[in-house]
């Protein structure tokens, strides 16, 4: 009784572990992981705008002056969970502007705006 006791509870250690083994398969949601970051401005109604300001690879934030649209813009950045990135434009008189972030080539964030400025950001989950 006392060799069934003990080869049962090696047993269930066995199983324990065995359970607690980690998957080989690759999880995309961990970080710090690096990204491309594509940032794409249009307009239906604009040829150009004064201003378009994002965040580049070092965290910092880069702004494009007087840029002809379609404006794009891609970046390699390692981001961890819960960075923001931002994309804002600035024009005058106020025009329809349709503002994009992709990560990877998908889009993760798009809208529309009609105000003379606006921004939108992006976090990372």
């Amino acid at each position: 009784m006392k060799l069934f006791k003990t080869s049962f509870f090696i047993g269930l250690i066995i199983l324990l572990a065995a359970s607690c083994k980690k998957s080989d398969t690759n999880n995309v949601n961990t970080y710090p992981k690096q990204v491309d970051i594509t940032y794409r401005v249009s307009s239906t109604t604009a040829s150009s705008l004064v201003s378009i300001t994002y965040d580049n690879e070092t965290g910092g934030q880069t702004t494009a002056n007087n840029p002809a649209l379609p404006f794009t813009k891609t970046i390699t950045k390692t981001v961890n969970k819960y960075n923001i990135i931002t994309l804002g434009y600035f024009v005058n008189p106020a025009q329809t502007v349709k503002l994009e972030i992709l990560v990877n080539n998908e889009v993760v964030k798009s809208q529309s705006y009609s105000n003379p400025n606006s921004a939108m950001s992006y976090t990372f989950q």
